[in-house]
């Protein structure tokens, strides 16, 4: 991760940790701000494999203090103001997509497909990424508590990965291999 990218984290983490009242994000408000950061950016991470052993290393070391961090991001989601963040992206977005479309779409995809990704609507396509982005953060969050997790966190995560309809189910079923294997060393 580049240090501008550090930096970025640093602030969004300074704002989340701002716009969100320490009632609404008790167990994130009780970590140092160091250790904040790091969440934020397991939460909101797009890294290759080097940085990514590199974040699994850190949460392992940081350990169960983390726990309840990540149940709480798992069932509130991505905040408010990452919400505007991924508003504000999903907009320019939107419009390279429409552009992209109307110079390249025939060719690439066919008139039919085209014409179909063509009439989706702003608002649908913003309705999707903002739910793509929460699954995509809760998720993450579940991952986490495969690396730090307890026999406590067991329980839940079996529940998880029992139910069919529950978006997190592979990711708590790959959380449970981790929580065992850590156990298991």
């Amino acid at each position: 991760m580049t240090h501008l990218a550090v930096i970025a984290l640093v602030v969004l983490t300074s704002s989340w940790a701002g716009a969100e009242p320490a009632a609404e994000r008790p167990a994130f408000a009780t970590v140092k701000p160091e250790v904040q950061v790091l969440v934020q950016t397991w939460l909101n991470k797009n890294c290759g494999a080097a940085e990514q052993q590199r974040l699994e290393t850190q949460l392992r070391a940081t350990g169960t203090v983390l726990e309840p961090v990540f149940w709480e991001a798992f069932r509130f989601g991505p905040t408010e103001q990452e919400l505007k963040e991924v508003n504000g992206a999903v907009a320019k977005r939107y419009t390279q997509r429409q552009s992209w479309l109307r110079q390249f779409g025939d060719a690439q995809m066919g008139r039919e497909e085209t014409a179909r990704q063509l009439a989706i609507t702003e608002r649908q396509y913003a309705d999707r990424e903002r739910a793509q982005y929460t699954e995509r953060y809760k998720t993450a969050a579940v991952a986490a508590l495969g690396l730090i997790g307890t026999k406590q966190s067991e329980a839940e995560l079996t529940r998880m990965a029992d139910d069919d309809q529950n978006p997190a189910q592979i990711s708590a079923q790959e959380a449970l291999k981790g929580i065992r294997r850590q156990r298991d060393r």
